[in-house]
C-alpha cells in the first residue's frame, strides 16, 4: 500500500479553500455564519463537523482524508492517546453566549491558503468570536504540552 502524501492533500485543501472564499468571503471570521473564525493570532476555531465536509468538497476528497492529513500534518490540535479533536467549546460574539463542536485550526494553514491561492496580502485578522473564560481549565487539559490560545481569545 503506497504511503499518502499528505502535504499534497494540504495543498489541495489550502487550493480549495482560497477558492471558495474568494467566491464567499463570509465563509471565514464571520462569527454565527461562518466555518471558522481566527480567535487569535495562532489559531481558527472551526466549526464540526462542518468545517472538513466543506474542506473536502472544495478539494474534492474525502472527509476521512481532510481529518487525516490535517492531523498527521500537526495543523489541526489533537490531544492524545486517540488524537481527539473535536470538543464543546462556549464562545462569545455579539454579545450572545454559546457552545459550539469545533476544533483548533493552526492559524497558518487558512491564512498561508488565502496569501498563497487568493492573493490577500496577509492573514486575516483576529475576528470578534471569544472563548468564554469559564472554558480555560478545560482547554488549558486539551492543549497540554501545546501551546494554548493567548488570553486575548477570552472573554
Amino acid at each position: 500500500m503506497p504511503l499518502k502524501d499528505y502535504q499534497d492533500i494540504v495543498t489541495r485543501l489550502q487550493k480549495g479553500l482560497a477558492r471558495a472564499w474568494a467566491e464567499d468571503p463570509l465563509l471565514l471570521n464571520l462569527p454565527g455564519r461562518s466555518l471558522a473564525c481566527k480567535i487569535e493570532p495562532d489559531y481558527y476555531l472551526a466549526l464540526q463537523p462542518a468545517f472538513v465536509e466543506h474542506l473536502a468538497r472544495f478539494a474534492a476528497v474525502v472527509p476521512k482524508s481532510v481529518t487525516e492529513a490535517l492531523l498527521k500534518t500537526g495543523l489541526l490540535v489533537s490531544a492524545p492517546p486517540e488524537r481527539a479533536h473535536v470538543l464543546t467549546v462556549g464562545v462569545i460574539f455579539g454579545g450572545r453566549r454559546t457552545a459550539v463542536r469545533a476544533s483548533f485550526v493552526d492559524a497558518d494553514f487558512i491564512d498561508r491558503a488565502l496569501k498563497l491561492y487568493a492573493g490577500q496580502p496577509a492573514g486575516l485578522e483576529i475576528s470578534e468570536l471569544r472563548l468564554q473564560k469559564e472554558c480555560r481549565a478545560e482547554l488549558a487539559a486539551f492543549f497540554k504540552n501545546k501551546t494554548p490560545p493567548r488570553e486575548l481569545a477570552y472573554l
